[in-house]
């Protein structure tokens, strides 16, 4: 028998993602990381500790996120394809780095790269095709490698569909409790306000996120938020939850599920700030707080990355 042909290059998905770290003694080292180089106050590592050690002493993203890419490579690859996901965290192990050099020992030649954020932001999103090509350039694979970027997909159908299935699910476990006059708040990732004035468009990103959900679900009461501000001191995006919170308190009684809309896996800024601070901080409101379970491993969701992916090749 002849020689078998080589098998083509596999194409290559990274799937990039924040990071968290494995443990609260880990949290200096990850978060001198976040501040690119610069080292916290003890005072604000001693937070951040004690907020990773109300969910657990660690994050779940780093395992979800290794779900997601298992999923996304097993349906892209469903029909015969040569599909292999990476997975590479911007401010901790597995870095974005790795990924990268593991698709150059992998032999991959085209690489469609995305951030698990779906609406783009020059000021965080951005970073993280930065750090890709970055990553790149150290690893000598810049020239060699045909690089698609998926950058917003804010509205896109099956993201949309998948987001109104989580909510109602969540509303009909309310009804199920004789909730009916429910406020949802939608929520994403708040970033400094100024990023705005020069050219950012991620209030734009985020509204066309909730004009698809709203257009479908025509909901009664809903408003919007922004959410896990950081702690330098600047001004940042809002309303913050808290302020929607208190407006919504002062209807009286009343049941508010939120939705994380810029979020797609369980983290802290969904088990803690979430679950934990704004339900605290609703009870002390009088008010009952529920959230949209994440999408995690939704099929909808790895049904979404694929069709981002497929898309893009056309």
């Amino acid at each position: 028998m002849g020689d078998r042909p080589p098998e083509a290059a596999p194409i290559g998905v990274l799937l990039m993602a924040h990071g968290a770290p494995n443990s609260v003694d880990d949290i200096p080292e990850y978060l001198k990381n976040i501040r690119g180089g610069t080292e916290s106050s003890a005072e604000v590592v001693e937070i951040i500790r004690e907020r990773y050690r109300a969910i657990g002493g660690s994050s779940p993203l780093l395992e979800i996120t290794l779900g997601q890419a298992r999923a996304l490579e097993e349906l892209l690859n469903r029909q015969g394809g040569n599909f292999r996901v990476y997975v590479g965290m911007r401010n901790w192990s597995p870095y974005i780095r790795d990924a990268v050099r593991q698709m150059a020992d992998d032999g991959v030649r085209q690489v469609f790269a995305l951030c698990l954020a779906p609406q783009y932001s020059t000021w965080s999103t951005e970073r993280y095709f930065k750090s890709f090509r970055e990553a790149l350039a150290e690893e000598g694979a810049a020239a060699g490698m045909d690089v698609r970027r998926i950058t917003s997909w804010a509205n896109h159908p099956l993201l949309i569909d998948a987001f109104v299935e989580k909510i109602e699910q969540a509303m009909a476990r309310l009804r199920g409790e004789s909730q009916d006059d429910v406020h949802i708040v939608f929520t994403v990732h708040s970033i400094p306000a100024d990023s705005l004035e020069v050219g950012d468009f991620y209030d734009e990103e985020y509204d066309r996120t909730l004009s698809a959900i709203v257009g479908r679900l025509r909901p009664r009461r809903w408003h919007k938020a922004y959410q896990s501000q950081g702690m330098i001191p600047v001004p940042w995006l809002g309303p913050p939850v808290e302020r929607v919170l208190d407006k919504i308190a002062r209807y009286g009684k009343k049941t508010v599920l939120v939705v994380p809309v810029g979020f797609v896996s369980d983290h802290i800024e969904v088990l803690y700030d979430i679950d934990i601070e704004f339900k605290d901080y609703a009870k002390k409101k009088n008010l009952d707080l529920h959230r949209t379970e994440s999408m995690n491993l939704s099929p909808l969701f790895i049904e979404t990355l694929a069709a981002l992916v497929w898309e893009r090749m056309v």
